[in-house]
């Protein structure tokens, strides 16, 4: 039997594969799930970079 590893939602880093993840960072950052992943795209998916790209 496979386990699933938790990740902390408050990491730096956003499990992308995680809808729950993804939901809390876009809610938290005042954006929707879908362009959070559409920056991470460009960014990779730690989230100062994600918010260095939005403060642009």
């Amino acid at each position: 039997m496979e386990r699933k590893q938790k990740t902390d939602p408050f990491s730096e880093q956003i499990n992308l594969i995680e809808n729950f993840e993804v939901e809390y960072w876009a809610n938290k950052l005042g954006i929707r799930p879908r362009l959070l992943r559409e920056i991470a795209k460009t960014t990779g998916n730690n989230v100062h970079d994600i918010q260095k790209y939005l403060n642009k």
